[in-house]
């Protein structure tokens, strides 16, 4: 094996395993080491890791002004990096593997990092310092930034300096927060942030939102509001309780709970709202039940069936109630269900002519009692899957996640009360794919897959 040391500055090694002409390249078998606060400089050059690099307490830099292409972190092995700085007279730098930084990611002048659908993950030591509107972390084709902090009654919190400040009263517990730069539904600013506490609930937390004008996204600064989404296709409307257009943040007091948040105009939200979509077995019928919010525009929906979640056919219509703030529940009792499985999906209709689909749900009208069972969103575009379930009576249900190949990956045990439940089961961490979630005694879990 073969092992270099920087032990002083350096602006390109040259040697086995690494190549001047692509900058500097650790080849398979070969380990590069920092040695204490060293400076790797980067002069229009990049970074390939196929080997070991090990950062010490030093800082990789990149300078020149040559184009995103070259100036690049790729290579198949795993990247740390204590300091990582970007510090170019033109054009900035971009990502071709996911990397970690445990110190500073830090701007001193230059172009911005492209995350380029990668992840940038800061762990709980690692932090973002001198970014500004014309040098900063971006990735509107994917990727996102993550810090991981015990926040345990957090007053103005802003886990690792990435622009997104938490006060609560609570214990939060471990917290994951991704900043990401994709477009949410199509119409927020080019910023969003997913929260993940180990406990979500009564939180009753004051949030500042901060973003860079870069990021609007051609929308009115002062007629910005905050929406969140449990799932990253529904928003509830948060509103604002303040706003400085100057600091560029938005504060929104009294979230009882954390998870996907955005800014988008307040008066146009990103969609009409479904804050809920359920199926349940009544005798030879399935009743469903669905709550929207936020029905700007709305004219009417359409139930649609389907018996393999292609074809889909309506069989209701009913007109919308219409209204901003207020939540809206809409019933109809399917009363000639399909034998076996029928798959359901409601259409929502604007008055405009405009459409957009709630997400699927399914049920068998042979399961009944306890055995009813049912999760949405599905596909789930975000962590938490949600589930209704009846039980008779008090007591533990545990649910088990499984992948296609039928390996059991968690257990979820589930404090129930007698009758319908409504919970949220977190996926976090499961990549994209297909799984089957399944409830104490079930034999055939429910099919789902995870974008």
């Amino acid at each position: 094996m073969k092992n270099y040391i920087i032990s002083a500055s350096l602006l390109l090694m040259a040697g086995a395993g690494i190549l001047q002409a692509q900058g500097v390249k650790i080849m398979t078998g070969a380990q590069l080491l920092q040695s204490g606060n060293a400076k790797l400089v980067l002069n229009n050059a990049g970074l390939v890791n196929n080997g070991t690099f090990t950062p010490g307490t030093g800082s990789v830099i990149f300078t020149g002004s040559s184009s995103l292409v070259t100036s690049a972190v790729s290579g198949s092995s795993a990247t740390s990096f204590y300091d990582l700085e970007l510090n170019k007279s033109a054009n900035g730098m971009q990502l071709g593997q996911s990397v970690s930084i445990s110190h500073l990611l830090r701007f001193t002048s230059g172009d911005s990092l492209f995350l380029n659908g990668y992840t940038i993950d800061l762990g709980s030591t690692g932090s973002i310092s001198g970014e500004t509107g014309a040098s900063r972390i971006t990735g509107r084709t994917g990727g996102y930034v993550q810090s991981t902090q015990v926040l345990n009654a957090p007053v103005g919190n802003n886990p690792g300096n990435m622009g997104f400040y938490i006060t609560s009263a609570a214990n939060l517990g471990s917290t994951v927060i991704k900043r990401g730069h994709q477009q949410q539904s199509g119409a927020s600013v080019y910023r969003y942030y997913e929260v993940t506490p180990t406990v979500n609930t009564g939180l009753n937390a004051a949030v500042r939102f901060y973003y860079f004008d870069e990021e609007l996204a051609g929308l009115a600064e002062p007629n910005l509001g905050m929406f969140s989404s449990s799932d990253g296709n529904n928003w509830v409307n948060n509103g604002e309780d303040g706003m400085d257009q100057t600091a560029n943040y938005i504060l929104v007091n009294g979230l009882d709970q954390l998870n996907r948040i955005t800014l988008a105009t307040i008066s146009a939200p990103l969609s009409v709202k479904f804050i809920s979509f359920t199926a349940l077995a009544r005798g030879n019928e399935i009743l469903l039940n669905w709550k929207t919010t936020d029905e700007i525009g709305n004219s009417y929906y359409i139930l649609e069936r389907s018996a393999d979640g292609n074809r889909f056919q309506p069989i209701a219509e009913l007109p919308a109630t219409g209204g901003v703030a207020q939540v809206h529940q809409y019933m109809f009792a399917d009363r000639y269900p399909l034998a076996g499985r029928n798959i359901y999906r409601v259409k929502q209709v604007d008055m405009d002519g405009k459409f957009s689909y709630s997400w699927t749900i399914s049920l068998d009208p042979a399961m009944t009692g306890e055995s009813v069972f049912t999760i949405y969103p599905n596909p789930l575009t975000g962590d938490n899957l949600n589930m209704t379930f009846s039980s008779a009576v008090e007591q533990v249900e545990v649910f088990r996640i499984y992948n296609n190949a039928g390996t059991l990956l968690r257990s979820i045990p589930v404090s129930c009360q007698k009758g319908i439940q409504v919970i949220a089961i977190n996926t976090a961490g499961l990549p994209g794919g297909i799984y089957f979630i399944s409830k104490s005694g079930q034999q055939k879990g429910i099919r789902f897959i995870k974008q």
